[in-house]
């Protein structure tokens, strides 16, 4: 009888163990799916990084920043037109802004 009891117990005990190792095998399969997703993402992200950051510089640039002004109709200020301010030096004895700390 306890010889019986002893079988059915390793046998539960073994269930047990195969149903864990299952368990842990499905969770870390899927845990790596989910880190290849990631860094699939994550180079993504680079490449369009990388992508942004070369047509930033080019749209930065005088000649294409020209041509989208006279896209859009502007045009250049006559100099006569143009009002050029004087402003005195600063110097310590000057207001500051409020707010500001020197």
């Amino acid at each position: 009888m306890i010889r019986r009891a002893l079988l059915v117990l390793a046998t539960l005990t073994l269930f047990a163990c195969a149903l864990g190792l299952i368990t842990a095998q499905h969770r870390s399969r899927s845990l790596f799916v989910d880190l290849e997703r990631a860094q699939q993402e994550a180079k993504q992200l680079d490449v369009d990084y990388e992508r942004l950051t070369i047509e930033l510089a080019r749209l930065s640039q005088p000649a294409s920043v020209e041509r989208a002004a006279q896209r859009l109709g502007f045009k250049a200020p006559d100099p006569a037109q143009t009002v050029y301010l004087n402003l005195p030096q600063a110097s310590a004895a000057s207001p500051v802004a409020p707010g500001v700390k020197r």
